[in-house]
């Protein structure tokens, strides 16, 4: 029976959380990245795994960040109290297999849309703003292709990407360079950001308004068409970052009747589906920032309504001795079943309609 994209990311988490190597991987990152401080007072505390791991976790890009830094290392200018050194062999071996996983399924999922435009797919990959690393031709993957197929398919059969695939949309950014590209994509995805909460910038909401009526000035069509494009790799980069955390071991996070204090905020614009929620739980793991990953909230309110979301997490206010005790505040923004932050949005598009593109 078909299911949907994050439902099979889901079963792909579950598969690596059981994998041996993945464990290996997960509990190296732990011990890089968790310092056990010394009892003897005054005594200053240094690792060079620990600060090697802090400086690669701070870009949250997964595996990229390790092996760019181990890439770069004498190149980067880093604070003197910081002392990393690169990787041994055996972690950087490890840390490109997951890589490496990351990497393949992504291939997969863009392998149609790159035999059309190359540079359509790789403005579409999660890493396509950052630096290029080193990976060796002879690192294999976590999962094999036939485990990752399943997920691979549904992510074709999401409605934005078949709905990209019928407008032929390639065909309307083949004449622009991988520099525009990199331009269009990174203002888009600025403009997003700064609307993921409740205030949404003009240029979003004066687009909103013309969904209203058919799309006919070139501008806006290739608006629709990268708020789309925009949408599926952010859709990818949250795959990532979740199979990312399953290799690390890290479980999904729930706010729940047990933790949450009260929900502040829960409200929907013409970009997300926007809560804020206040609760006992500090969400806290060594993986990275918690910033993009995602959660699940699953409640009850009154008159019988029960909330079940998941969503993407944008904010996080933390409150170490309150009224509460240990608590914090969370922003986030749901997520679809396609793990598709700006739905609404997306929705309004799909809606509307993509003109099919004909001219070479």
């Amino acid at each position: 029976m078909p299911t949907d994209f994050r439902t099979e990311i889901f079963k792909l988490c579950k598969k690596l959380q059981k994998d041996e190597t993945s464990k290996k991987i997960g509990k190296m990152i732990h011990d890089m990245s968790v310092v056990v401080e010394s009892k003897k007072v005054g005594e200053k505390i240094t690792d060079s795994r620990s600060d090697f791991a802090y400086l690669a976790k701070h870009s949250n890009t997964e595996f990229h960040g390790f092996m760019f830094l181990d890439d770069n290392l004498e190149k980067l200018e880093i604070p003197h109290f910081l002392k990393p050194e690169h990787l041994t062999q055996e972690q950087r071996i490890l840390i490109e297999r997951g890589h490496k996983t990351l990497i393949r399924f992504i291939d997969l999922c863009l392998f149609d849309i790159a035999s059309k435009s190359n540079r359509v797919a790789n403005s579409m990959n999660p890493y396509f703003l950052y630096r290029e690393v080193n990976i060796s031709e002879n690192t294999t993957t976590l999962l094999s292709d036939d485990e990752l197929i399943p997920a691979v398919l549904a992510f074709k059969k999401g409605k934005v990407y078949k709905a990209l695939m019928d407008a032929n949309f390639t065909k309307l950014f083949n004449k622009i360079d991988i520099n525009s590209m990199r331009t269009l994509i990174s203002l888009l995805e600025n403009e997003i950001n700064r609307s993921l909460g409740e205030d949404i910038s003009k240029d979003l909401k004066d687009f909103s308004i013309k969904l209203h009526s058919k799309l006919d000035n070139i501008t806006d069509v290739m608006f629709a068409f990268s708020i789309l494009i925009l949408a599926l790799k952010k859709s990818l980069t949250l795959s990532c970052r979740l199979l990312y955390r399953a290799i690390c071991s890290i479980d999904l996070f729930v706010l729940n009747d047990d933790n949450i204090i009260n929900i502040e905020k829960r409200t929907s614009t013409v970009v997300s589906e926007f809560y804020k929620v206040f609760a006992q739980d500090i969400h806290l793991d060594f993986s990275g920032s918690e910033m993009g990953s995602i959660l699940l909230i699953d409640c009850d309110l009154p008159h019988d309504i029960h909330i079940h979301e998941f969503g993407m997490l944008i904010s996080q206010t933390l409150n170490l001795a309150g009224e509460f005790g240990t608590s914090a505040k969370y922003s986030f923004v749901t997520v679809n079943e396609e793990l598709i932050h700006i739905h609404r949005l997306v929705e309004e598009v799909l809606t509307i309609g993509l003109p099919i593109v004909n001219f070479d």
